[in-house]
């Protein structure tokens, strides 16, 4: 038999009630959507987020260096270099090394989905050429700097830092 104990050092944890209600921790992406960070994880380089689109927008053509999930919980939402669309329920691996651009179809023209982003992500021409990243640093700077601006402040951010 072998007697498990609690550890004297345990990791934090957290209880975030009413995620999908849309508020100022929404932080706006392009024209199209807005990004809901639940998690900035430090130990491993990556991210956990909502995303909410509407309209014809697409996210940038980017690749991933490491994989990625998607859990779909309203709407569609595709890749222009795949034939497939998510819907409610829809769950997406991509593996490491994947190029896509993310697209909401007209109909229902708006999507909302949970992404677990392992690592960081690189922006694309059109020709492949590397134009922009973002890997957990950039995400939690540009975030804080949003939390700053509508009053949510840096403890905000800070407390989804993992």
């Amino acid at each position: 038999m072998i007697n498990i104990q609690e550890t004297a050092f345990p990791g934090q944890d957290m209880f975030v009630p009413d995620i999908l209600e849309q508020d100022e921790t929404w932080y706006p992406v392009g024209k199209a959507g807005f990004t809901r960070p639940i998690i900035f994880d430090l130990s491993h380089g990556g991210w956990i987020s909502l995303f909410r689109g509407k309209g014809d927008g697409i996210i940038q053509r980017h690749r991933h260096s490491a994989p990625v999930t998607g859990w779909t919980f309203e709407g569609a939402w595709g890749y222009r270099e795949r034939d497939w669309v998510a819907t409610p329920g829809s769950f997406v691996y991509e593996a490491a090394g994947d190029i896509h651009s993310l697209y909401i179809p007209a109909d229902p023209g708006h999507m909302t989905a949970l992404f677990h982003i392992y690592g960081p992500l690189i922006y694309l021409d059109d020709d492949g050429n590397a134009v922009g990243y973002e890997d957990v640093f950039v995400r939690i700077d540009k975030y804080a700097e949003y939390c700053r601006a509508v009053g949510l402040g840096e403890h905000w951010v800070r407390s989804m830092i993992r």
